[in-house]
């Protein structure tokens, strides 16, 4: 996603829309991944899992300098849904899997009384995933009787520049260049699965926008970092509740070799539950907010309902 604000009436003000291009910058340009607890479960193999995931979020990003033109900050809104396919796969007698994502996403951005949007089909991606260890391939049969275990696994989401892309905007659903990142789940549970104790951690690597908005030619962006903690207890065998914490650092972007200081230093706190409907569907319900961010940088907030089907 690529998310600049364009300046809709400059009326020949000098450096007005450096400010709003900047701040909005700040904003949009690294995005993280936010996961929730127990995104890594086993699954019977020769299965397919459909997930719908559906998100709200805002947030600020403070621009000085820009008072004196009736801007005191950037606000982001964005609405964004997924669907995911997943087959679940026998490799070597470790689960694994191969997962096609379809996202979608609205997004508006106001900076005093400017702003823009855009909304439609975003970047698609490929994840491939295999267990390390601790979660073996199972038949459905056989996977009724076994007791979670403590396992960890290795995923691997390379997304394509399919999304919609209008250089001439400043705020793109789509990002004009690949990504690809690696993620490594480890997660313990002492009690076969009331308890779940878990660590992601990813690293995030961009391509380059060769066609950047606005006037730039190239937009660069440095690798972007996650750890995510996450903690769930079971109130019943249907039923669980969640804590999580999730740290950000990195992504700094450049246009035209420009560092545009707007690395990523940012802890946010959240909490969730889950809940295992049978035979219809497992619902997650999630919540995070930024409790520690640098001077400049956005703070925000999002919501993230998921819905999970095993075929």
């Amino acid at each position: 996603m690529t998310c600049l604000i364009k300046a809709l009436s400059l009326n020949g003000i000098t450096g007005f829309r450096d400010i709003l291009v900047m701040g909005a910058m700040i904003s949009c340009a690294s995005p993280a991944i936010g996961g929730k607890a127990r995104d890594y479960l086993n699954a019977p193999v020769n299965t397919w899992v459909t997930f719908y995931n559906l998100g709200f979020s805002n947030s600020v990003a403070p621009v000085d300098g820009a008072a004196d033109f009736g801007i005191t900050d950037v606000t982001t809104d964005v609405t964004s849904q997924s669907l995911i396919l997943s087959r679940i796969l026998d490799i070597g007698g470790r689960t694994g899997g191969l997962s096609f994502v379809l996202p979608h996403a609205d997004i508006d951005v106001a900076a005093g009384p400017f702003g823009d949007g855009d909304a439609g089909i975003g970047d698609v991606g490929i994840v491939a995933e295999v267990n390390l260890f601790g979660a073996p391939a199972l038949s459905k049969e056989a996977f009724g009787a076994w007791d979670p275990e403590t396992f960890s696994s290795f995923h691997l989401l390379a997304t394509f520049p399919t999304g919609a892309y209008d250089p001439e905007s400043l705020v793109n659903v789509g990002s004009n260049r690949w990504s690809l990142a690696p993620t490594v789940n480890y997660s313990y549970t002492p009690d076969a699965g009331w308890t779940w104790l878990e660590i992601y951690t990813t690293a995030r690597f961009f391509g380059d926008n060769t066609d950047a908005p606005g006037t730039a030619e190239t937009l660069e962006q440095d690798p972007l970092y996650q750890i995510e903690l996450h903690a769930s207890r079971n109130l019943t065998p249907d039923f669980w509740l969640t804590a999580d914490a999730y740290y950000n650092w990195g992504g700094e972007t450049r246009l035209d070799g420009v560092a545009q200081d707007n690395a990523a230093d940012t802890l946010s706190l959240g909490a969730g539950l889950g809940w295992r409907i049978p035979s219809v569907a497992t619902v997650f319900v999630n919540y995070e907010t930024t409790v520690s961010a640098p001077a400049g940088q956005p703070e925000g907030e999002t919501v993230r309902l998921t819905l999970a089907k095993v075929w």
